[in-house]
């Protein structure tokens, strides 16, 4: 496995890179500010894009400037700065870290990965990234984008897995380097999201027009554009997803499930709809209910007697519910006294 030319991409960075993302502001912060607007910056990154995370961003540390302010912070003061990047269990995650974090390491997230990962919402991505650009430390954040970058590298095909041993060397090759593990792994990520991009193989002129300044010029995918990484189209069988009638799973972290009835467990079970399933569910709780809820997309769809069912999970953010209650034991659902 020849040695990747880490130095080459963070050159390429330098010039290049996204250096006015507001958490790319190092210099002026302690490291007890830092590790606030890192991990802040990171777990809001978390399935959403970039563009929508910055003003979020913003406005969250606007009211909340302080890990400390956050801590103090009930969830009905927080939600209204939250609302609308979905993924609510994540907001109360972020609440109870910033209270863990106050209380337990005085405000400063630790520079130990098996601490941070004990945190809420911090799994070993985020405590790497945390761990790199907070403290430096000379480690490679490896999530399913960086691997991307490796295995197009060394294979030409981001589908392809790189091995633990693989990884491993990578990670040794790096520290090897004594390049800053906070501008590595910052150019990492604005590789990722600027240039490795994804081109058909016969598009010539998207070859010639967004690889130009390719700076991975070694890279097997450049040099086969792309034919490594064919794959055969799988056909799609089209589900009836206008016409399905709506179950939705209503439920607290999944602990406690909400009955449409009392007596047994039921789902909540809606028509179908012409329009957005999950804005359609959110109405329905809004108008009967006075309920403010977060909707998953579809997790499931099937069908029942030639019936088209879609099946969404849903939690309560606002309001008060008065639906029987139940838990799950043995895959049962036990009413919740």
């Amino acid at each position: 496995m020849s040695p990747f030319p880490f130095l080459s991409l963070l050159n390429w960075a330098k010039t290049q890179g996204r250096h006015s993302l507001p958490w790319r502001a190092y210099f002026h912060l302690s490291i007890k500010d830092l590790g606030y607007h890192i991990w802040l910056s990171e777990i809001l990154l978390q399935q959403t894009q970039v563009e929508r995370v910055i003003g979020y961003y913003d406005h969250i540390l606007e009211h909340f400037p302080t890990i400390e302010s956050l801590a103090n912070a009930s969830y009905e003061e927080f939600f209204p700065y939250y609302q609308g990047l979905g993924y609510y269990s994540r907001a109360r995650n972020m609440l109870e870290t910033a209270k863990i974090v106050t209380e337990e390491y005085g405000g400063i997230f630790p520079n130990n990965a098996d601490e941070l990962i004990k945190l809420p919402g911090v799994g070993p991505y985020t405590a790497a990234a945390i761990r790199a650009f907070v403290y430096d430390e000379p480690l490679l954040s490896f999530d399913t984008n960086l691997e991307k970058i490796f295995s197009r590298y060394y294979h030409g095909n981001r589908f392809r897995k790189l091995t633990q041993k693989e990884k491993t060397l990578l990670e040794k090759d790096f520290r090897d380097t004594g390049i800053s593990g906070r501008e590595m792994n910052a150019a990492f990520m604005d590789f990722g999201s600027m240039v490795s991009l994804n081109i058909k193989p016969s598009d010539d002129n998207k070859w010639k027009k967004n690889t130009k300044d390719y700076p991975l010029s070694d890279c097997l995918w450049l040099k086969t554009h792309g034919t490594l990484e064919i794959r055969e189209k799988k056909k799609k069988t089209v589900f009836p997803t206008k016409d399905a009638s709506i179950i939705v799973v209503l439920h607290e972290n999944h602990r406690i499930y909400y009955s449409s009835t009392e007596g047994e467990y039921q789902s909540f079970l809606l028509p179908p709809t012409e329009n957005d399933i999950r804005h359609a569910i959110q109405d329905f709780f809004r108008s009967k209910f006075n309920l403010e809820l977060s909707v998953r997309p579809i997790h499931d769809k099937y069908f029942e007697n030639d019936r088209p069912f879609v099946v969404c999970n849903a939690q309560v953010q606002k309001g008060d519910t008065l639906f029987a209650k139940y838990r799950k034991e043995n895959g049962f659902f036990v009413e919740n006294t």
